[in-house]
């Protein structure tokens, strides 16, 4: 089984549980928005959703609802950063995955660092009236890329 037959059950079963508690249907354009964001895809737009999802005859307000109910059942979430084209992305909410992002400010080029000697302090530090479960760390600047071209000219 791979990971994204992982996340997908997982997810799955977390959405149906949600659905029975709230008393709503397991609808099939449900399954199939929840398919798009367990198939590898770090992060998607609604664009991208509705286009993948008009494929399967699912039209933008469906897409809207089912990120909705989506979010609402923490299975995924609105990504913590605004890139340059300042587009609401969303991704699978991988409880407990703490993330050190950098995001550049001229092209949006997006990188994970593993930095284990952060993600250790911010771990360790303890909060009066409040336990962490995960965290996020997103530092913007620019690119080597961004860096090379504007040096270049």
């Amino acid at each position: 089984m791979t990971h994204q037959d992982n996340s997908y059950n997982q997810a799955s079963r977390q959405l149906g549980q949600y659905l029975s508690e709230k008393g709503m249907r397991a609808s099939m354009e449900r399954q199939i928005i929840l398919q798009l964001f367990c198939s590898g895809k770090k992060r998607w737009t609604v664009a991208e959703l509705t286009k993948e999802a008009e494929k399967e005859h699912i039209c933008r307000a469906t897409v809207y609802n089912a990120i909705r109910v989506l979010s609402d059942a923490e299975i995924i979430r609105v990504c913590t950063h605004a890139g340059i084209n300042r587009t609401t992305e969303y991704e699978l909410n991988e409880t407990g995955q703490n993330r050190i992002r950098m995001i550049c400010t001229k092209c949006n080029r997006q990188n994970e660092l593993k930095d284990t000697s952060i993600a250790r302090m911010v771990g360790e530090k303890k909060y009066s009236n409040f336990v962490m479960s995960r965290f996020e760390l997103v530092v913007y600047g620019e690119c080597k890329v961004c860096r090379k071209k504007r040096t270049a000219k």
